[in-house]
């Protein structure tokens, strides 16, 4: 059984799977409290929901993508979910802020969102997003090696972007072409 808060189809509006038509199992709970959090659903009300009557959910819709955020989807072992996913032809991908990485090793893709920048891990993802705005640690990030992608992304508002961090960002990257922006595209177009 799963914690899920919601299940619902949209587009992936971050990172390399930008414009990927979706279906997002959002899951109960986080061990963070950060501060600009743009998604309060994860603390409300679940459902408690078995593999099978999620399956149930995820086939009304046409995508064959899935992506389990939350919250922090690494407080479950969800490896055991994911395999069962798999084995009807889902590709799953997983929104990480990287607390226990073991517990989704099985995930086709992993996106990694560190809050900690004096403790970036350097393993258990395929691409990792930084989430800054004027005042965040840039140095931090400068430090940081990987042949991953990285991407930086704005801090925007809840429900819309913020255009000065998103003007900060795109600076950034112009600056350092290394990083690729991110802009959390489903913002700009008005989709959840």
């Amino acid at each position: 059984m799963l914690k899920v808060v919601e299940i619902f189809y949209s587009i992936q509006g971050e990172g390399a799977q930008v414009g990927v038509p979706c279906i997002f199992i959002r899951l109960h709970g986080c061990n963070l409290s950060c501060s600009f959090c743009d998604e309060d659903l994860h603390k409300g009300a679940f459902a408690e929901l078995g593999f099978s009557d999620i399956l149930k959910q995820l086939k009304q819709f046409p995508s064959h993508h899935v992506i389990i955020t939350g919250g922090e989807p690494t407080l479950y072992d969800l490896n055991g979910f994911i395999e069962f996913l798999q084995a009807y032809m889902y590709s799953v991908a997983v929104e990480t802020n990287g607390y226990n990485f073991s517990n989704i090793s099985s995930a086709n893709w992993v996106t990694y969102s560190p809050k900690d920048w004096d403790n970036i891990e350097n393993y258990g993802y395929d691409e990792v997003k930084f989430v800054v705005n004027p005042k965040s640690k840039i140095e931090k990030i400068l430090n940081f090696k990987s042949y991953k992608p990285v991407f930086i992304q704005p801090q925007n508002d809840k429900d819309k972007p913020n255009f000065e961090n998103l003007n900060f960002c795109i600076n950034f990257v112009k600056n350092h072409p290394n990083y690729i922006l991110s802009v959390q595209l489903h913002k700009f177009l008005g989709v959840e």
